[in-house]
């Protein structure tokens, strides 16, 4: 039961901190956020087949395959967040993230999610192989920005 109630509150909690961005903040941010999720679903498609972990629990039983709960809420507003803070400084950017995934693949998160509340058992992957991944991820989440932002820019200085 405390598993379930986790879980649900990673789904939505982290939507209500959006309260404290402007909408424009919101809407500048939102397409690098749907993307980094999108690759994250990916990826939690493919670590389902590889078999890298078996999710015990889940909220959303028709998106059983992928850690629903994080990729829709709390990774979603995170990469917000983690952008509106570390914008146009990629050095920052990626010491955050490196933080953020460590806590998130190798301590303390996953020591909660797997050992206390077992939501999830890693089976063919580390937690260290997880982080190097997600860390990867990070740099391509920022080059889609950054590509994304040259392409947007020209559009939002003629209005």
């Amino acid at each position: 039961m405390l598993s379930k109630i986790t879980l649900w509150m990673v789904l939505i909690v982290p939507w209500f901190t959006l309260f404290l961005l402007k909408k424009e903040d919101i809407k500048r941010f939102m397409p690098v956020a749907i993307f980094a999720s999108t690759l994250m679903i990916l990826y939690n498609l493919i670590a389902h087949n590889q078999k890298h972990w078996i999710i015990k629990v889940n909220i959303l039983p028709w998106l059983k395959p992928s850690f629903s709960s994080g990729v829709l809420g709390a990774f979603l507003v995170v990469t917000i967040w983690i952008f509106y803070f570390t914008y146009g400084r990629f050095w920052v950017y990626l010491m955050t993230n490196i933080v953020l995934d460590f806590m998130f693949a190798v301590f303390p998160i996953h020591y909660l999610f797997q050992e206390k509340l077992k939501i999830y058992q890693l089976v063919n992957i580390t937690p260290w192989e997880r982080f190097g991944l997600f860390v990867a991820l990070s740099i391509v989440i920022y080059g889609y920005h950054f590509w994304q932002q040259g392409i947007v820019k020209p559009e939002l200085n003629r209005t």
